[in-house]
């Protein structure tokens, strides 16, 4: 079943050709070769990249979570967010959105892989007690207690999100989306020395290393792997989520015994991966990637320039001289650079010397434009979204035509980020809710705009919630405008007992980076330095929001804050 997930990958997903795309970006072309007089490539891809990937990657990503169904969850949800918040910085959530938009852009798919505790499987048999943790799995050490993970992103005790290249990936052949997928493979290379090692595998004794058959069969990566293998001895292992069962499978191609065959408890709401796709195909679950798309405009870009330059080579300024007609210290004076040379010559001097100086033909200028033109039309990048100087003027409302244009075309790639962004979170909290058995502690801020550290347990926010990224963590067109934005809002509600100004206003700072929004404006009051009970903690916000004269006086204090800031 594996191998034909392969060649449904290779047939239907191109994966032979997504190395070479890579290579596109590093400024690797047929026919290329820097030392030598070879191609002159303008590198398409590479510039496609840089615009997309700063157009639909977070900035600071932020997560605002609402309870579903349970109206008297709103002080748990505030817990959920807070903490949900502090995970994405700690986890570095930032990079692994990032990495897999680079991935579905050569690939067409981006895949982050989640999990508890253990990057190469967690397994509830290995407990340490940690101090500050509590009692916690530790599936990172063998029995000696060295390190067999290097991931820093990977923490005892804690979820974790991590982006997986999709060459790694096997899905049944005819899977369209991973909610419908039976099993996936996640394909591993380790050292043979850590699988060994490692306490989690069964029946490593007679494992040996270099067990790479299946990635041998690629060759773009077979050379890379046989000159690591002479360093280190690998292992190839195929890690298998099987939904159907419900289990966690390990094994080597041609090892006739699982290293692993248990219950996988991290199959919680599903497989424990999320993947997404710029260019939907409604049949198959790989697709054509964007490099793709615009692989024969780059190839024919890089002909058209390649044209150039000889012509312009041939362009050169060339001498015809009769035959006889100068000697060669005659030639050589004239082609000094001495300014105002004097060179003899036997005869009419026009008739013995003639310039030639060929032209560089005007089509293959407009040519490499139109290619340009083709490639932004397809990606729906404009010239002022590429950086690019657009000549002539135009009016406030062309401007604004064409950049509502662009909007649509990078609004629905950064819905699908922020799609997969809320699922990774969600399947996060779900790991949390279910593993998180000690007490644990969040800094929140209430609804007095204060900050209190609140001790709670899983069964404090176990709940339903609903998710939305936030627009402030989306990256803005321009700062002026997100400025405008936030000033607008500020101004619509402001005055309204229950707004919090305090944020909106830390948000407009943020957009002046050489200002400290903390120390501008800090908290309505310190932070307490003992936590706080959840149960002390609702009780306190609730009575806020019940008690009239605190509302007022907020709304007071809102709109003192508004008329000094704005």
């Amino acid at each position: 079943m594996v191998e034909q997930g392969i060649r449904y990958r290779e047939k239907y997903g191109w994966s032979k050709r997504w190395h070479s795309y890579r290579n596109y970006a590093r400024g690797i072309f047929p026919g290329y070769d820097s030392s030598s007089d070879g191609i002159l490539p303008y590198n398409l891809v590479y510039t496609m990249l840089r615009v997309l990937v700063p157009n639909v990657y977070f900035r600071n990503p932020f997560i605002n979570i609402t309870p579903r169904l349970r109206p008297n969850l709103e002080i748990s949800a505030k817990v959920v967010e807070s903490l949900d918040n502090w995970l994405i910085s700690e986890l570095d959530i930032k990079s692994t959105i990032k990495s897999a938009i680079h991935d579905c852009f050569f690939t067409n798919r981006g895949i982050i892989k989640l999990g508890y505790d253990s990057l190469f499987g967690f397994s509830k048999d290995f407990t340490l007690d940690l101090i500050g943790m509590g009692s916690v799995t530790y599936t990172q050490l063998d029995k000696k207690g060295r390190r067999l993970e290097y991931n820093i992103n990977v923490k005892p005790g804690m979820p974790w999100a991590v982006r997986v290249l999709p060459d790694y990936i096997v899905v049944p052949f005819g899977v369209k989306t991973l909610d419908e997928c039976p099993w996936i493979d996640h394909i591993i290379i380790r050292p043979l020395e850590d699988v060994k090692a490692d306490p989690k595998y069964k029946y490593t004794r007679d494992l040996e290393g270099t067990h790479m058959e299946l990635l041998y069969k690629d060759p773009q990566r077979a050379d890379f792997y046989r000159e690591l293998s002479k360093e280190v001895d690998l292992v190839e292992l195929h890690e298998i989520r099987d939904l159907r069962e419900g289990r966690i499978k390990v094994f080597v191609p041609g090892y006739d015994k699982w290293l692993r065959d248990e219950e996988d408890i991290l199959q919680i709401e599903g497989l424990p991966f999320v993947s997404f796709t710029f260019n939907e195909d409604s049949e198959y679950f790989w697709g054509a990637s964007d490099v793709q798309i615009i692989e024969p405009q780059q190839l024919e870009m890089n002909e058209a320039r390649t044209q150039a330059m000889l012509h312009r080579r041939l362009a050169l300024v060339k001498f015809l001289v009769q035959e006889g007609g100068m000697s060669t210290d005659e030639v050589d004076k004239m082609l000094k650079e001495t300014v105002g040379p004097v060179a003899f010559v036997k005869g009419i001097p026009n008739q013995v010397v003639q310039m030639l100086q060929p032209h560089i033909p005007p089509d293959l200028v407009q040519w490499v434009e139109v290619i340009r033109s083709d490639v932004r039309e397809i990606m729906g990048i404009g010239k002022m979204q590429a950086g690019e100087v657009v000549g002539g003027r135009k009016t406030a409302t062309e401007a604004q035509i064409v950049q509502l244009a662009h909007q649509l075309r990078m609004d629905e790639r950064r819905d699908i980020v922020a799609d997969a962004l809320v699922k990774v979170i969600r399947k996060i909290n779900q790991i949390i809710f279910d593993r998180w058995d000690d007490k644990r502690v969040a800094e929140v801020v209430g609804y007095d705009a204060a900050k209190y550290w609140v001790e709670f347990t899983k069964r404090d926010i176990v709940g339903e919630y609903n998710y939305r990224v936030d627009v402030e963590s989306m990256t803005p067109i321009t700062k002026a405008l997100k400025k405008r934005e936030i000033v607008q809002i500020i101004q619509a509600i402001g005055k309204h007992p229950r707004a919090n100004v305090d944020y909106l206003l830390r948000m407009l700072l943020r957009e002046f980076e050489w200002v400290d929004a903390l120390k501008l404006l800090p908290p309505a009051q310190e932070t307490q330095l003992q936590p706080m009970p959840f149960g002390q903690f609702a009780q306190l916000q609730t009575r806020l929001l019940q008690n009239p004269e605190v509302l007022q006086e907020r709304a007071k204090r809102n709109a003192e804050v508004i008329g000094g800031a704005l």
